[in-house]
């Protein structure tokens, strides 16, 4: 309720796994409810909001509404059409202030004895960096500064994998 604190998922990924052409995030992972991966993380979120608000007001007095960031790592693959989807589903209740998209990087793909794949003659062939490419990509698409300029001292990282967050 401080604002210290954002979400960050790592949603870069396709559901090709899980029999699924699209980003993971987008997928419905057969609940009664139908809904994606994402709305159902969005609206925890809106509900812990809420959550930190009450107990602001009954601590403070005031009535302060509650902001968490929500930052959402894609990938050059998916980003476009994650972004599409939050905006067809109108950010799922979150403000889209606080709702930030930033892409992971790119590396050469290789293969396993260390040569570099070519996609065409003059084209190397280019892969998503993983989870681990974060860290770069928290500095240079300015996230990381977003954070810095919001007061965000702690940030929850989890993986769109993970529905039970």
């Amino acid at each position: 309720a401080q604002g210290h604190v954002a979400a960050l998922v790592l949603a870069g990924g396709q559901g090709t796994r899980l029999g699924y052409d699209g980003p993971k995030g987008l997928f419905d992972i057969q609940l009664p409810s139908r809904k994606s991966l994402f709305q159902l993380l969005a609206e925890r979120l809106v509900k812990l909001q809420q959550l930190a608000m009450a107990v602001t007001t009954t601590e403070t007095g005031n009535d302060t509404k509650c902001c968490i960031p929500f930052y959402i790592m894609t990938s050059p693959i998916n980003h476009q059409t994650t972004v599409e989807f939050w905006n067809q589903h109108d950010y799922f209740g979150l403000s889209r202030a606080n709702v930030i998209f930033f892409q992971q990087g790119m590396l050469p793909c290789l293969t396993p004895d260390g040569k570099i794949i070519m996609e065409t003659a003059s084209k190397v062939s280019m892969a998503p960096d993983g989870n681990g490419g974060i860290y770069p990509s928290l500095l240079h698409s300015g996230a990381l500064d977003d954070m810095e300029g919001r007061g965000i001292r702690h940030l929850h990282v989890f993986s769109i994998d993970n529905a039970l967050v």
